[in-house]
This record gives C-alpha cells, sequence and structure tokens, in this order.
C-alpha cells in the first residue's frame, strides 16, 4: 500500500531524475575539461597491500591457495595462515 506523501513537491518525487539531456549536459561540468595548473603533472595513487591483505583478496578472486603461494610467493603454511586455515593435527597412535 502507497501513502501519499503530504506537502511535497514535484522536486520530492523523483523531477530531479527526469531532467532532459540537454539541460544535464549545460550543468555539468566533466573532469577532462578541468585545466590542470602549469608545470604540475597528475600523480597516480598506489596501494600497497600487506601480504595478509594480498593472501585475503587473491582467495576472494577464486584462486586456489596454491595459486596464491605461487602468485605472492609465501608458503602454501603462510598462506593457510593468514586465511585462518588450520591443519588438522593427525590422531593420536594407540598402542
Amino acid at each position: 500500500m502507497v501513502n501519499p506523501i503530504p506537502g511535497g513537491t514535484a522536486f520530492d518525487f523523483g523531477a530531479a531524475a527526469q531532467v532532459p539531456v540537454s539541460q544535464r549536459d549545460q550543468t555539468t561540468t566533466s573532469v577532462a575539461s578541468v585545466k590542470q595548473p602549469a608545470g604540475v603533472e597528475p600523480v597516480a595513487d598506489t596501494v600497497k597491500l600487506s601480504p595478509g591483505a594480498q593472501v585475503r583478496l587473491l582467495k576472494t578472486q577464486g584462486q586456489t591457495v596454491g595459486e596464491i603461494a605461487i602468485s605472492t610467493a609465501l608458503s602454501a603454511e603462510a598462506v593457510n595462515s593468514y586465511l585462518g586455515i588450520t591443519q588438522a593435527l593427525p590422531a593420536p597412535s594407540q598402542k
């Protein structure tokens, strides 16, 4: 059931989303049109992930422990440790 909002205007009900394309083009400024000051070179941002974060990212992307170990140059034990995977201990032998 939809209840109308009393006292609302056309803007409240999404009129802004219905602005004609020609008006939108006149009001928006693209990033490419903004000029850099002379002598200033844009700097690319970089992010360096910790080994643990890199392992978790690769795992969420579907890589196996072996693939992650190879691509990160870590041991399988280290990869398992970062992922919280523990090896099952062998059952004690009964004599």
